[in-house]
């Protein structure tokens, strides 16, 4: 187990002590609390005045009936009943806000807890340091948002989407999973209206199995840094692909990450030693290092929102091979059979009217960087259209999508048509 779990859990035990003690000198100080529940937010309760301790708690539940339809398989037809996304979420912040934690319990999923982590403000709350497992900055901007406001909805287990439909081809060949475990710094300042929000991180480069057993092997090193000329986004907006919050002035964000992931075990550095077949001149099983370079754009006004994103991935790594007598050299265009190499490009608009209801057009092109039998990545052409009706602040959700794609490999080209109807509550 990496030592980053280590500054995690006692940073879990330094902010439990540090809320006991400040419950036990609010006994003495001040008795003022409240209890409030926001639709569409969850419930609220605040220990003392506003400097005091807050909890917050939302629950999300959406279900949904999925049809699938393919043109080249022996069973081409299937239908699916089922719980797509059932998480509890817990928030609490304390000593005026310069401590807080986050916990978010999926039930879906083989992993029972998604998030875990404890966050320091400092810098007057300009700078935050959090310790743990949360939704990485080095992905590209949608992988950033919580899965509830997704875009589209569809079946999700473990923050990933199961068949693509929830976020396209992008996220589907070059994400998997958006939790990582690490050590997280996140800054922001102003230079006239333009707000500025970078961040770095170190973290395992196992995806989010930050609660488990991983190699010792190498961390992954990354950063990000958004620009927003016309300023703030109202709440987190900026991370959202519909304007549910109408933005009545236009509000525009540009953003670049780049990422490193020394020894990556999985084709994506999602997962657990899953790159087999790659050893060192020693004949150990070893792994190539990846990287990937992230860019995006988001512009909003009145209801109106556009999101574009890019997605590069490729690897390096020296006296690697594939075979442990040490004969067969790997070869960037070898490496594609063991990691995803290619880049992935993702255009989606939406149209948020007054009464709640929305249209949704998304595009995604997904291109190997070696079209050969063998690559895991393939090229393929994902077309989305999709129709939500939001409720009473966003806590009641009704969509409806359907996507084609078209999956290109040597000498064949498959379709597939998968729709989804779901229903999301927020409690």
């Amino acid at each position: 187990m990496k030592k980053v779990f280590t500054f995690c859990c006692c940073a879990v035990l330094f902010f439990q002590k540090t809320v006991n003690a400040q419950s036990e000198t609010m006994q003495f100080q001040q008795t003022d609390s409240s209890l409030k529940y926001i639709t569409g937010e969850g419930t609220f309760l605040t220990l003392g005045k506003a400097p005091g301790t807050k909890f917050n708690l939302l629950t999300t539940i959406q279900s949904g009936f999925q049809q699938t339809r393919l043109d080249s398989s022996a069973n081409p037809n299937s239908n699916r009943l089922s719980l797509n996304l059932v998480r509890i979420s817990f928030s609490a912040s304390g000593l005026k806000d310069k401590l807080s934690v986050g916990i978010v319990a999926d039930l879906t999923g083989v992993t029972p807890i998604l998030e875990g982590w404890v966050g320091f403000s400092m810098l007057n709350k300009r700078a935050k340091l959090i310790l743990g497992q949360k939704q990485t900055h080095t992905n590209n901007r949608l992988a950033m948002a919580d899965e509830r406001y997704a875009q589209t909805m569809g079946q999700l287990s473990e923050g990933k989407s199961k068949d693509g439909t929830s976020f396209g081809g992008l996220m589907q060949n070059f994400v998997g999973s958006t939790r990582e475990g690490g050590i997280f710094f996140e800054t922001n300042f102003g230079i006239n209206q333009f707000r500025i929000y970078p961040s770095v991180s170190v973290t395992t480069g196992e995806g989010q199995n930050f609660f488990s057993t991983q190699p010792n092997i190498g961390f992954k090193y990354g950063g990000r840094i958004d620009v927003m000329p016309f300023g703030d986004f109202i709440k987190n907006n900026a991370f959202i692909a519909h304007d549910i919050y109408r933005e009545n002035k236009p509000k525009l964000s540009l953003g670049f990450a780049a990422s490193f992931n020394a020894q990556a075990s999985s084709p994506i550095g999602s997962d657990n030693a899953s790159a087999i077949g790659i050893f060192n001149k020693t004949g150990a099983a070893d792994f190539a290092d990846y990287r990937k370079i992230v860019s995006d754009f988001i512009f909003k006004y009145r209801g109106f929102s556009l999101v574009g994103e890019y997605i590069n991935g490729t690897i390096t790594g020296k006296e690697l091979y594939t075979n442990a007598a040490g004969t067969r050299k790997l070869t960037t265009d070898s490496a594609s059979a063991y990691y995803n190499l290619g880049t992935a490009f993702n255009i989606q608009t939406s149209y948020v009217f007054q009464d709640g209801w929305a249209i949704d057009g998304r595009f995604s092109l997904v291109k190997p960087e070696f079209d050969i039998t063998g690559s895991i990545v393939r090229k393929q052409s994902w077309y989305t259209f999709g129709i939500n009706k939001f409720i009473k602040n966003n806590a009641l959700k009704i969509g409806f999508n359907t996507s084609y794609i078209e999956t290109k490999i040597p000498a064949t080209t498959s379709h597939k048509l998968i729709s989804n109807l779901a229903i999301q509550i927020l409690m």
